[in-house]
C-alpha cells in the first residue's frame, strides 16, 4: 500500500501549536503514514524539546529550507550562510532518526549555477540529503531554477549520490515551461528511481505550482499516482495554503487519493 504523508512547518509549533497538537493525535492514531516535517532556520533550540515529545517514534521525513528562507545552494558566496541554514533540518533529522532530508537546488540558469548547486550539495557532506526537482520559476523570489529537467536531476544524483523526491507538480510546471508533454517529463523522472513523491493537484496546463487539495484542479491524480509510482511508495501531500486549523483537510483529501487509486 502506498503511504501518504502530512506536512508541517517547525513555525507551527510556535504559532499553530493547536494544529500541531491535532497532527499528532492524527499521526499517533495511524490516519497518516508519516510526517514531513518543514524546518526552518534557527527554531531548533526553541522548539526541539516539544517537537521530541510529540513526534519521536513517528515515522519522518525532513524538508530543508530552499531559498525563500535564503538557502540557495548556487551562490557560491553564501556557502557558510547555507550550511547554518542546514543545520536546523539534520538537527531534527537526528533528533527524529529521519532518513532523508530534502534540499532543493539553488536559483539561476545555465551550467554554472548547476554546477554550484552541485558543489554545495556534495559538500554538505550528508548522505540524507535528497534532491528535490524544481518547476522553471519560483513565483516567491521571482527568479528562475535550475534543477528543473530530467538531464538536470540525473546529474545531481550521479555526482552527488544523492537520493530523489519527485514533486509531480514542479515537474508539470516544468514541462509546461519547456513545452514538453508531460506525460514523458514523467515517465524521465520516474526512470531515475525516486525515493518519494510530492503530490499537489493544479492547472494541469499551467507554469504555476498552485498546491490545490486533491480534486480542486484537473490533475489526473490516479494516472500519476498509479502509473509514476510503486506500491509502498511515500507520498507527501503537499496540498492547501494559508494557516490550518486541524487536520480534516488532509484527511479528506487522503480519503479522496485513496479511493480513486483503488
Amino acid at each position: 500500500m502506498r503511504r501518504f504523508g502530512l506536512k508541517l512547518w517547525s513555525k507551527d509549533f510556535v504559532k499553530n501549536i493547536d494544529f500541531a497538537a491535532d497532527a499528532e493525535k492524527a499521526l499517533k492514531e495511524e490516519k497518516f503514514d508519516y510526517l514531513e516535517l518543514f524546518a526552518l532556520p534557527f527554531l531548533f533550540e526553541e522548539i526541539k524539546e516539544d517537537v521530541k515529545a510529540r513526534f519521536c517514534g513517528v515515522k519522518t521525513i525532513i524538508h530543508a529550507p530552499h531559498a525563500v528562507q535564503g538557502l540557495d545552494l548556487a551562490v557560491k558566496e553564501e556557502f557558510d550562510n547555507n550550511k547554518k541554514r542546514l543545520e536546523a533540518a539534520q538537527r531534527f533529522a537526528d533528533l527524529l532518526n529521519a532518513e532523508m532530508i530534502i534540499l532543493h537546488p539553488g536559483c539561476g540558469i545555465g551550467e554554472a549555477c548547476l554546477a554550484e548547486s552541485i558543489r554545495q550539495f556534495k559538500a554538505m557532506n550528508d548522505a540524507r540529503l535528497t534532491v528535490e526537482n524544481l518547476p522553471a520559476y519560483c513565483s516567491q523570489t521571482k527568479r528562475l531554477l535550475h534543477g528543473v529537467t530530467v538531464d538536470e536531476i540525473r546529474l545531481f544524483i550521479e555526482e552527488t549520490g544523492a537520493k530523489f523526491c519527485l514533486d509531480f507538480s514542479h515537474a508539470i510546471c516544468g514541462a509546461n515551461s519547456s513545452k514538453n508533454d508531460i506525460y514523458e517529463v514523467l515517465s524521465g523522472f520516474k526512470a531515475l528511481g525516486p525515493s518519494m513523491y510530492h503530490l499537489c493537484d493544479g492547472d494541469v496546463s499551467s507554469t504555476n505550482d498552485s498546491h490545490l487539495h486533491y480534486g480542486d484542479g484537473n490533475y489526473d491524480l490516479r494516472r500519476l499516482v498509479r502509473d509514476f509510482t510503486d506500491e509502498g511508495a511515500f507520498l507527501t501531500m503537499e496540498t492547501g495554503h494559508g494557516i490550518p486549523e486541524d487536520v480534516k483537510p488532509w484527511l479528506d483529501d487522503i480519503s479522496y487519493i485513496r479511493r480513486i487509486i483503488a
